[in-house]
């Protein structure tokens, strides 16, 4: 099977894996109206290549899991202009177009577009429920820690239909905070991540005594 970085939205132009790099993940955005939210700064986000997760029933929820094995991936996002972040009270994701309407509902949707400064949907990559945190800002949970690319399962030998609704872990973030202008990750660094750090001693380092 391809990697992971097969798997990786439409929408991604560059991707790498390495042990220190890391989702890099906040935006300023543009109101578009009716609770719509342009983003306008690149970002970068670590994916686990461990599975990848198909959805053949179209609700949003994995109905198999496929072992890959892959490294961790991060993808860079090169074109921000065509992601929108929506709230709403009976929303539900998209997927090329349509509307999932086996999905549970959800409060937030992160979704590309296929112009920029549109409202128009057309697959949705995250969405999850949205918490108030009684300080100017909300707390918006990424349902299940997953992320579905654009264009759903690449190419492959394993006998999965292309294009099939498909997702990938997230793998160092899970939730984001919202101010009503800025997006930011709410990043946990990886284990390998620290790890690698602490080799190179730029973590856990201590003033030595003379």
């Amino acid at each position: 099977m391809r990697s992971m970085k097969a798997m990786a939205l439409a929408a991604v132009i560059t991707t790498s894996t390495t042990a220190f790099a890391g989702t890099s993940f906040t935006t300023s955005t543009n109101d578009l109206g009716g609770n719509a939210y342009q983003l306008v700064n690149t970002f970068d986000i670590l994916y686990s290549g461990a599975n990848a997760y198909l959805d053949f029933d179209l609700d949003n929820n994995p109905d198999s899991v496929v072992p890959v094995g892959a490294p961790d991936t991060l993808a860079s996002y090169l074109d921000p202009e065509h992601y929108v972040l929506d709230f709403g009270t009976d929303l539900q994701p998209f997927f090329l177009g349509m509307e999932l309407t086996a999905a549970d509902s959800v409060d937030w949707r992160l979704s590309y577009v296929g112009t920029p400064g549109s409202t128009v949907l057309y697959s949705t990559i995250m969405s999850g429920t949205s918490t108030d945190n009684g300080d100017g800002t909300w707390t918006l949970d990424i349902n299940l820690g997953l992320e579905w690319p654009v264009a759903g399962f690449p190419e492959n030998d394993l006998g999965v239909p292309e294009g099939t609704h498909v997702a990938a872990a997230i793998a160092d973030f899970s939730s984001f905070t919202w101010d009503g202008e800025t997006l930011s990750a709410n990043v946990i660094p990886v284990p390998a991540a620290w790890a690698a750090l602490a080799m190179t001693g730029l973590i856990g380092t201590g003033r030595r005594r003379r």
